[in-house]
């Protein structure tokens, strides 16, 4: 079976790639310029601990096909582009921009145009491949409490971010496209993905890392001139301790991608919520950047139902900061996972992410590695 993949090389991208090679023949459709992605490849396996054995049976079946995604046939002459449709049986697209700061032009691009891009490649192969979009669950917007079905797909509510409507949008070019022609497609929504895996150059960090980082850098800063008087700072921050975010581990998160992949399809669109049976509460997550921060400056984060209209300077800084993701401190929803428990593929057996969890995924020494973030955290290929 031939397989096409994009954002091999990016956080979630390494990982379906690892466990699609164990069975199939990939196709990388990756950009051009920059390490040749074969490396990239490589190198994600080696920093992983892989043996030899292993990172040259995965090496073995991969093959790459430099593509622009967001051109038409993928910016591959007419023969070419026939060529490679023809000889496909699935196509799997999980690049994207994750970058929520990104003009919306640029996420458009990559997000929303580039899907398209590759519903047109499924859409030529003479195989009927089938296509597996990885979407997120983000595409819900703004709504901000309440039960989120699979099947929910609108813009009612607005987006929190313009990285959500560019991911909606191409969500629902996926679903024009299967009901236009008739052809099954299946959608991933996967959650905030994580890993507890040791920071490394060669391994794609996740976002909440790479934000931790920047926050670091920050707190590290304003201590270096803040005179507390050696008492902790109090930061008011307007949410809901009791609201919670879905975070899933990576590597769980592919399995679970694959799984679903080994079921029948139906003959639409069938939307999948890749999620963790349990959400991760704010006064957890407020805990654990309480110690984290800890030997940089003692802070004490204090939930307010909204921003003071006097903010010290030092909250003005985190509210400058945290601009992005201050809507989500407040939202109390719950996405459904129907799918993932009527194919018995989550339950209580799925490994929590807890405190400790938490605490590996997000501890690492502010003399860490540095980490190839535009390369690796926000894959674009």
């Amino acid at each position: 079976m031939a397989i096409a993949i994009t954002g091999a090389t990016g956080l979630l991208g390494t990982r379906l790639l690892e466990q699609l090679a164990a069975q199939h023949q990939l196709v990388l459709l990756c950009r051009n310029g920059g390490v040749p992605a074969e490396q990239r490849v490589l190198r994600y396996l080696r920093a992983a601990g892989r043996t030899q054995e292993e990172i040259e049976a995965v090496a073995a079946r991969i093959r790459v096909v430099h593509v622009e995604l967001d051109k038409p046939r993928l910016g591959l002459g007419e023969d070419r582009f026939r060529s490679l449709a023809d000889e496909l049986d699935a196509v799997w697209h999980s690049a994207a921009s994750i970058d929520l700061n990104a003009n919306t032009q640029e996420l458009h691009r990559i997000n929303t145009i580039g899907t398209r891009r590759v519903i047109e490649l499924a859409d030529a192969g003479v195989r009927r491949p089938m296509l597996h979009h990885v979407s997120s669950i983000g595409v819900v917007g703004r709504k901000p409490v309440g039960r989120i079905f699979e099947r929910d797909l609108d813009d009612s509510y607005g987006f929190t971010t313009r990285y959500e409507e560019s991911k909606y949008l191409a969500e629902v070019a996926v679903r024009e496209w299967s009901a236009r022609t008739g052809r099954p497609a299946v959608v991933h929504r996967p959650s905030v993905l994580i890993t507890d895996q040791s920071p490394h150059p060669d391994l794609p960090s996740h976002p909440l890392l790479t934000g931790m980082q920047l926050a670091r850098k920050l707190v590290a800063s304003f201590a270096a001139g803040a005179n507390t008087g050696g008492e902790r700072l109090v930061v008011r921050i307007p949410g809901d301790p009791q609201a919670g975010v879905n975070m899933l581990p990576v590597d769980d998160a592919a399995r679970l991608m694959v799984a679903i992949a080994g079921h029948a399809p139906s003959s639409g669109v069938d939307t999948y919520h890749v999620v963790h049976p349990q959400d991760v509460r704010m006064a957890l997550l407020a805990e654990v950047f309480e110690e984290l921060f800890a030997g940089l400056l003692p802070v004490t984060w204090r939930f307010v139902p909204s921003a003071p209209r006097e903010p010290t300077p030092w909250e003005s800084l985190v509210y400058q900061t945290m601009a992005t993701f201050l809507p989500f401190i407040s939202y109390r929803r719950k996405f459904d996972d129907r799918g993932l428990r009527d194919l018995g593929l989550t339950g209580p057996a799925t490994p929590p992410v807890d405190r400790d969890y938490l605490m590996r995924a997000l501890g690492g020494s502010p003399a860490m590695p540095p980490q190839r973030v535009p390369e690796e955290a926000v894959p674009v290929l």
